[in-house]
């Protein structure tokens, strides 16, 4: 969360636990608090950045607050929707306020088996309709893997395999909450006039998850939406806090890992599906924007 003016200072996955009275924390880009009391912030408190995402899950008593100016009112079922961009200028807890939260960094989000396109999705989410209520039995599903999450995280140091059984459990988490936005829309309320920018970056982004692997160009993209490569530069700024071609990387470099981590295809394969003009510029691409060669985050991986 910040200010206004965009000062505020950052708060980390793991200093979030001070606002909580239990936390476990899988590491410093990882974070999930089970079953806990959810408290009101000391006043002053919302004025920083939260260094990723956090979903929390109201489960009894009531939370009101200001989301990027929207007025919440969350009770049992209801889900708030956090990140950098989110601005909260009130926010006060019932005494019997109960819950469980999910927080995650960025380079938590990149180290994960995630869809580029989805990851963006819930940013763009968060800043759009922060606050919603789900009915029916979907959002019990979703109680039930956060527990299993939660509960692996905590003896997580008996498993030689924790870190993967806890990446594909948030994996499991992740896919369960956004199979709950797209199959019961009704619970998204629009809370304000969809703009024609909001419009523009779904369009953006469902386009760039399909054409990742051939066209890495920011006029590419612009091109086929219909607008100059400034505008569409202007809008990511605007919806995920950075330029056109640092988000077209993001989803090349996210389907390289992803290619890099099938067997059976060799780093030439894949720099030729992701249509370099050879193999050793993919790599020198790659080595840029992840800091280690494709050949090494293969064998870390493996």
């Amino acid at each position: 969360m910040r200010e206004e003016s965009g000062k505020g200072r950052k708060i980390s996955v793991q200093q979030i636990s001070k606002y909580f009275t239990e936390a476990q924390f899988k590491s410093a880009d990882f974070g999930m608090l089970s079953l806990v009391r959810f408290q009101t912030p000391e006043e002053g408190a919302h004025n920083c950045d939260i260094d990723g995402i956090c979903i929390a899950v109201v489960c009894s008593g009531s939370v009101k607050a200001i989301v990027n100016g929207i007025s919440c009112e969350l009770r049992n079922n209801s889900i708030l929707m956090l990140n950098e961009d989110s601005v909260v200028t009130s926010m006060k807890c019932s005494k019997a306020c109960m819950g469980y939260l999910i927080s995650f960094s960025h380079p938590f989000i990149n180290k994960s088996a995630l869809d580029v396109a989805d990851s963006m999705k819930l940013r763009m989410m968060c800043n759009s309709n922060p606050c919603l209520t789900v009915e029916g039995g979907d959002i019990e599903h979703l109680h039930r893997l956060a527990g299993t999450l939660s509960d692996m995280i905590s003896v997580s140091n008996q498993y030689p395999y924790a870190d993967k059984m806890v990446m594909s459990l948030f994996t499991s988490v992740f896919y369960m909450f956004m199979s709950i936005l797209n199959e019961n829309p009704d619970v998204i309320q629009p809370q304000r006039r969809v703009m024609r920018s909001d419009s523009v970056m779904q369009q953006f982004v469902a386009l760039l998850s399909e054409k990742c692997e051939s066209e890495r160009s920011v006029e590419y993209y612009a091109n086929c939406l219909g607008i100059s490569p400034k505008y569409l530069s202007l809008i990511c700024k605007n919806t995920l806090g950075r330029n056109a071609s640092s988000v077209i990387d993001e989803a090349v470099v996210r389907k390289a890992k992803e290619l890099l981590m099938q067997q059976g295809l060799s780093i030439q394969d894949i720099a030729e599906k992701l249509n370099f003009v050879s193999q050793s510029f993919f790599g020198k691409y790659f080595k840029q924007r992840v800091g280690i060669s494709p050949s090494r985050y293969r064998s870390q991986g493996m």
